[in-house]
């Protein structure tokens, strides 16, 4: 990577990693777009038969992962810039497939789940490891939280826009949206240098028998589970303040991916993430004791959403990166979030059985798993390398004696 942007000028460097940011700021952001296409289209079977639309989302989910995990096989035969494009291009037409249905009916809408998960996942690892080749070590955890931010604030600023309107409206903004990120990706010009030269092979079971990469896998496994089968639980407990904590994890989440990828740039990834585990564990613990509690529901709200923007940067989009070599990046990150969406079949299967589950003892075995989750990382390295966290103390202190010294000198 260093050598690389060393044969680089610094305009190439610069535009390489904006047409990074572009990539995924659009790929986050039309992935949210596609949600609400989907939920819309779900809609009408939601109050004829709920259980089919659970299955549905569910096999949504599925097809992501599926999805990216055969791509992290074949995308290493295809040249990955005229594949990223002609999959932002086919993300703009499967936008358009739930109002080019003529009928709505279980075999439509599980298609639509199928077509919508492929449209996404197929591109996802190579989206992904383009960005983390486009970047460093410096400022890979900073360039992914400012990306996480405004990614939050535009969906959410689309959502209100889009409130109330019909299905055909929220699908072809998300496919518009779409041809905008492809529009903006192709006139910036990656340069083709940034792809692998040498294809080196890895195998799934390499990865797994990794020991650095399953001390930060098996956390971000434990927390992506817990989060989201805790998820269906506090709505119940919450009731109508689970719309305001959804608000403030949107707000206060994405401030805190920013703020959180700046300082596991300066400090490192892994304290970052341990001190957001710890968080959660006491916040969960809190809502155990006093799970009524209106001050308790504003602590964990704000706890959580801060935690989770760190959390989430730095496993979606940082320390795959961090871990992996150039030419198995793509395999690496389509492991990395399979997590995530398999938690959010485990949301779906948790949710018709919430009311039989006691809130007191969902959230302290919450907070003892998350506690137990920390433990890998105690023994997991530090990604960010040594040298850069020296080099930066080096020159805060360097920069504090010369105003030191223009002060009294």
């Amino acid at each position: 990577m260093h050598k690389r942007e060393q044969l680089s000028s610094p305009f190439e460097i610069i535009r390489n990693k904006l047409a990074a940011f572009i990539l995924v700021f659009f790929t986050l952001s039309w992935w949210s777009l596609s949600l609400l296409v989907f939920k819309n289209f779900c809609q009408p079977m939601e109050a004829l038969n709920p259980s089919i639309v659970i299955i549905a989302r569910a096999l949504y989910c599925t097809s992501i992962i599926t999805f990216s995990i055969i791509a992290s096989f074949i995308n290493k035969r295809i040249r990955r810039l005229p594949f990223l494009y002609y999959w932002m291009l086919m993300g703009t037409f499967f936008s358009l497939i739930p109002i080019l249905l003529n009928r709505f009916d279980q075999q439509h809408l599980f298609f639509a789940s199928v077509t919508l998960g492929f449209a996404f996942g197929i591109g996802l690892p190579s989206c992904l490891a383009f960005f983390a080749d486009m970047t460093n070590f410096e400022n890979r955890g900073s360039l992914s939280g400012v990306v996480f931010l405004i990614s939050s604030l535009i969906v959410g600023i689309i959502a209100v826009i889009l409130s109330g309107t019909d299905l055909k409206i929220t699908a072809l903004s998300a496919g518009l949206w779409r041809v905008v990120g492809l529009i903006l990706f192709a006139l910036l010009l990656p340069k083709k240098e940034g792809e692998a030269k040498a294809h080196i092979h890895t195998s799934f079971s390499s990865i797994f028998g990794n020991r650095h990469f399953l001390l930060y896998f098996i956390p971000w496994c434990a927390f992506s589970l817990i989060e989201w089968f805790e998820s269906p639980i506090r709505m119940n407990v919450f009731g109508e303040f689970a719309t305001l904590a959804e608000i403030i994890g949107v707000t206060l989440g994405g401030i805190s991916a920013a703020i959180g990828g700046v300082f596991s740039d300066r400090v490192g990834r892994k304290i970052i993430v341990l001190y957001s585990f710890v968080s959660i564990g006491i916040a969960y613990a809190t809502l155990s004791i006093l799970p009524t509690n209106i001050l308790v529901w504003w602590f964990f709200a704000v706890v959580d959403a801060v935690a989770f923007g760190s959390i989430y940067i730095i496993f979606i989009l940082t320390i795959w990166g961090d871990l992996s070599r150039q030419s198995e990046r793509q395999k690496y990150y389509a492991i990395g979030t399979i997590p995530f969406f398999l938690a959010g079949i485990l949301e779906l299967v948790v949710r018709p059985y919430v009311a039989s589950i006691r809130p007191e003892a969902a959230f302290s075995l919450a907070s003892f798993f998350l506690f137990i989750a920390v433990i890998p990382l105690l023994f997991a390295p530090e990604t960010l390398p040594e040298k850069t966290i020296k080099e930066r103390e080096l020159k805060e202190y360097v920069e504090k004696a010369k105003k030191v010294k223009e002060k009294y000198g």
